[in-house]
């Protein structure tokens, strides 16, 4: 019930490190440029998974366009740092097959080559824009017609990066999500958080015993909020789930910090909000099955989750596993298992749909014997079509995430 997220992070660099280079290509399909006037762009990621301490960029680019002087090409570091490479230069020039780094001697657009494949050539800014920075994270290459109704695609795209590893936690802002519905931005207190980077904890994991009270440190890990240390589910080196202070206030912003053997991140600051509804899936980024029981106490599911799961039939109740609901009266402390005499039942009123068709909610309480998970039992709509049906829970103004189905039969 873990998921892990590929994330930006932040840096700080090991002094005496190795230097080391890692190359990535973008291996999806040939990107649309479009006309002008469609105010669009082409757009081409890779993914760098690795904490590196940038001393170096080239990057190879491939467009098919006919009219280079028609496009701009920007290159965007995972930390958002964006290096014009062309702006409008070249003029009628067939297309861009070359690469960028600025040890070279010639730049692209006073060059034009109009063989493919010649270069290295210097960008109208330098690579060097990102020297610094973690390399960690997306990547992105951009490229817009700024100029005219012509069309083409992005083809090609690949980085190499020079640098020396880093060591101590890293994460960013984007890299705090809802554990369940996998859905970033503000936390809510009491809540199943993740927080991915690198370095944040023990390379093999270690998760703390299910069912028991959690512990503040797990794996010589800790993450606070504000300074005060949250209970932890799960710790390793590239991703930590912890249940967010429950005397966080919404509307206003909390600071993460990650420590681990190697050291502290840098803080983080994210959002607090009453509320915010996920549901558990068996798929990960939180889509599709959700981790629902039948009345019989079966999975509920298609047959394929485990074999013996099946659908429920309308008009049935159904339990699902949430998380995010907010506070629960009697109160549970930070880390605590939900007793089970007596149910403590969300504060905030929680509604249902089913097939876009209101549900009437039986209950919503914490999930006894376990620390921070709600069940929130639905009655299935008696007229309801029989498959995969979407199912959204709602607590305080906030929905739980889309693409979340129970099977009915």
């Amino acid at each position: 019930m873990r998921k892990a997220l590929l994330v930006l992070a932040a840096f700080t660099p090991l002094a005496f490190a190795q230097v080391q280079s890692y190359s990535y290509t973008y291996s999806g399909v040939p990107i649309p440029v479009y006309p002008s006037d469609w105010n669009t762009w082409a757009v081409a990621r890779i993914f760098m998974p690795r904490s590196v301490y940038i001393t170096g960029v080239t990057v190879s680019v491939q467009v098919q366009f006919n009219g280079v002087g028609d496009l701009n090409v920007f290159l965007y570091s995972p930390a958002g740092t964006r290096t014009k490479l062309l702006e409008r230069n070249c003029g009628s020039l067939v297309n861009v097959d070359t690469s960028f780094n600025d040890n070279a001697q010639t730049k692209y657009a006073d060059f034009c080559p109009s063989t493919a494949g010649q270069g290295p050539f210097r960008g109208n800014e330098p690579l060097g824009n990102s020297y610094g920075q973690n390399a960690y994270g997306y990547w992105r290459l951009g490229v817009e017609n700024n100029g005219s109704s012509k069309s083409g695609y992005l083809t090609g795209f690949s980085i190499t990066v020079t640098g020396t590893p880093l060591g101590t936690p890293t994460v960013f802002p984007n890299t705090i999500f809802s554990a369940s519905s996998f859905q970033g931005g503000p936390i809510a207190p009491g809540d199943q958080v993740g927080v991915a980077g690198v370095n944040l904890g023990p390379t093999d994991g270690v998760r703390a015993p299910n069912g028991a009270n959690l512990p503040s440190s797990l794996g010589g890990t800790t993450v606070t909020f504000d300074g005060l240390a949250a209970p932890i589910y799960y710790s390793s080196d590239k991703l930590v789930v912890v249940q967010s202070p429950i005397s966080l206030t919404p509307g206003t912003p909390t600071s993460i910090v990650v420590t681990g053997g190697s050291g502290a991140s840098t803080p983080v600051s994210t959002q607090v909000v009453a509320t915010k509804p996920g549901i558990w899936t068996y798929e990960t980024l939180g889509r599709g099955q959700a981790r629902a029981t039948n009345p019989d106490g079966s999975l509920n599911g298609d047959g394929t989750v485990n074999g013996t799961d099946k659908p429920v039939a309308a008009g049935s109740n159904i339990q699902l596993l949430a998380t995010g609901l907010g506070a629960v009266n009697p109160p549970i402390q930070p880390g605590v298992v939900a007793p089970s005499t007596p149910p403590s039942p969300t504060v905030a009123t929680v509604t249902a749909t089913v097939g876009g068709v209101p549900a009437t909610v039986v209950s919503s309480t914490a999930y006894p014997g376990q620390v921070g998970f709600y069940q929130v039992t639905i009655t299935v709509p008696s007229k309801m079509k029989s498959g995969a049906v979407p199912v959204v829970i709602d607590v305080g103004g906030a929905s739980s995430q889309e693409g979340v189905t129970i099977q009915v039969k």
